[in-house]
C-alpha cells in the first residue's frame, strides 16, 4: 500500500527492517516522530513519553494525532486478530 501512495522502494524496504535507516532519516521530522511513535505503541502505550507526544504535537495537530493512534491501534488489532487464527495476508 505504501509503493501505491508514492513511497519509494527504498522507503518500503528501510520501514521492513531490510534498506537501513537512511530513507527515514530523510523523513520530515514529523513522519519519524510518527513511525516512533507507533514503535513504542506496538509495545505498549504506556511507554509513549512527554517527549515523544512534544515531537509529535510539533507537527501534528490533535486530530492528526488522534487519527495515527487510530490507524497504529487498528492495524495491532487485525495483526493479532489474523496471527491469533493463522490467517494468511492477502497479496
Amino acid at each position: 500500500m505504501a509503493r501505491q501512495k508514492g513511497a519509494s522502494d527504498e522507503l518500503v524496504e528501510a520501514l521492513q527492517d531490510r534498506g537501513g535507516g537512511a530513507a527515514i532519516e530523510r523523513l520530515e521530522p514529523g513522519w519519524r516522530a510518527a513511525l516512533e511513535y507507533a514503535a513504542v505503541m506496538h509495545r505498549s502505550g504506556h511507554e509513549v513519553s512527554d517527549q515523544l507526544y512534544r515531537r509529535l504535537r510539533a507537527a501534528w495537530d490533535e486530530g492528526q494525532i488522534v487519527e495515527i493512534t487510530l490507524v497504529i491501534g487498528m492495524t495491532e488489532y487485525f495483526n493479532r486478530f489474523n496471527d491469533a487464527l493463522r490467517v494468511e495476508p492477502t497479496k
